[in-house]
């Protein structure tokens, strides 16, 4: 059932006595029954990834070291891809609806806007339509080969490699609906892909900082806690509630006067802060670990229109 008034007030009860910076509160997600709520998930990690319980104690140890290390002067105190000098680089929220296809949003997303960084082509600009969103079902439909992909998961390194091998085409060639569709983009999308070169996997905080604050977004994983669910604005930390399972999105930023990283979710702009979210460094497994893309072999752009005379 959804989220009750008695359990949205102790929930802020217990945020309050742990005196967290984040404010839960019902939207779209704690309206959702349970087993609903756990399809909007989907990481499971990958043979040579680690497990979520790994990624938890490494980041804890991770964010500990950073802690008491003397800041990078190179590496700037804060830097968001929403608005890097006036430019956003940081596609629309998206939905994934209810399947556990977000290894391919949070890829998707960190993709886009890695080819807009490259290319200059932010969101706002006038020529921001150069570029189109890329299709998340090309890349989990027909990426992912593992039974039930939608109740099963999926992993970032094989959907990098699905990225690097094959590309993805364009949303409007292979539009996304949940639950488990069929292979089968448009006629001619062999033509139309956007494919990544060798990406890279960064395991340390300031290599993650430098590569958001020169590069672009960084794709990663963390696990999902009951109280997550409820999160409407702030930075999140784990106050209370069993694991709900492993969640993939896009890091697009972060701030150091706010120890956190900011985040694109694919849970809709009815969750979070208009579907972003903060994150503590070192919570959840958050930085455990981060994949970055850095070049592209192909970055498919549309035929321009030309208007007749």
């Amino acid at each position: 059932m959804a989220m009750t008034n008695e359990e949205h007030e102790s929930l802020w009860e217990a945020v309050r006595s742990s005196n967290a910076n984040w404010r839960p509160g019902h939207n779209v997600i704690t309206e959702l029954e349970p087993d609903d709520r756990r399809l909007r998930l989907g990481y499971t990690p990958g043979p040579e990834e680690l497990t979520l319980e790994q990624r938890e104690a490494q980041a804890v140890a991770r964010a500990t070291m950073q802690a008491i290390l003397a800041p990078t002067a190179t590496i700037p105190a804060k830097f968001d891809w929403r608005n890097a000098s006036g430019q956003n680089y940081v596609t629309s929220i998206k939905d994934q609806g209810s399947c556990g296809s977000c290894v391919a949003f949070g890829s998707a997303a960190t993709m886009e806007s890695r080819a807009r960084i490259i290319k200059g082509v932010p969101v706002n600009a006038p020529n921001g339509a150069a570029l189109v969103d890329l299709s998340e079902a090309h890349l989990f439909y027909c990426g992912n080969t593992l039974p039930d992909p939608c109740r099963t998961g999926w992993y970032p390194s094989s959907a990098l490699n699905f990225a690097a091998a094959t590309g993805i085409v364009p949303a409007t060639c292979f539009p996304y609906t949940p639950g488990n569709q069929s292979c089968n983009p448009c006629s001619g999308w062999q033509a139309m892909t956007t494919r990544v070169g060798t990406p890279q996997v960064l395991n340390s905080i300031p290599a993650m900082k430098e590569w958001l604050s020169t590069k672009g977004p960084l794709i990663t994983c963390f696990t999902v806690y009951e109280d997550f669910y409820a999160y409407t604005g702030g930075v999140y930390v784990h106050v209370t509630g069993a694991v709900e399972g492993g969640h993939c999105v896009s890091c697009v930023g972060y701030d150091d006067a706010k120890n956190a990283w900011v985040c694109k979710n694919s849970w809709g702009t009815g969750w979070g802060e208009g579907g972003f979210f903060w994150i503590g460094y070192g919570q959840c497994g958050i930085d455990a670990t981060m994949w970055g893309v850095d070049d592209f072999a192909t970055i498919y752009q549309p035929p321009t229109r030309r208007h007749a005379a």
